[in-house]
């Protein structure tokens, strides 16, 4: 009913749909609004948390080439990041690990957009076993 009548006066019907109409526009209107912000609330924290993984992960070049194999890890960790790439592609993980060895990833850059070369550390127990490179842009 429109709240700009009196109570008991009957409306006629044009001014029923309009009512009505109105009122759906109004619904229409604040979910229009209240979608987008709740799609904000969450893929914005999930996109800074994605960059952040992506950033943390890599290990820059200069740093892998001074990656000396059969050295421990608690020699290598200074040259290491903060963490391990959790993200590889099948196909870097379609090479099988040198038996009884660990592998990890960590990216060659921090291009977020792009594809980089990721690098594959495994580790025997706590020492460098093989270092490879996956080269970026492979099926």
């Amino acid at each position: 009913m429109d709240p700009d009548t009196a109570p008991g006066e009957v409306l006629p019907e044009s001014a029923e749909r309009l009512a009505s109409v109105r009122s759906d526009a109004r619904r229409r209107s604040a979910l229009a609004f209240v979608a987008p912000v709740v799609a904000a609330v969450f893929f914005v924290p999930s996109a800074v948390y994605l960059a952040w993984q992506l950033t943390t992960s890599v290990l820059p070049p200069s740093r892998f080439d001074e990656l000396t194999t059969g050295r421990p890890r608690t020699e290598l960790a200074p040259l290491l990041p903060a963490r391990t790439y959790p993200y590889p592609s099948d196909h870097a993980r379609s090479e099988p690990p040198p038996p009884g060895a660990r592998c990890e990833f960590y990216r060659s850059g921090r291009d977020l957009l792009g594809e980089v070369d990721l690098y594959r550390l495994c580790w025997s127990g706590d020492t460098l076993l093989t270092k490879d490179t996956v080269p970026a842009g492979r099926p």
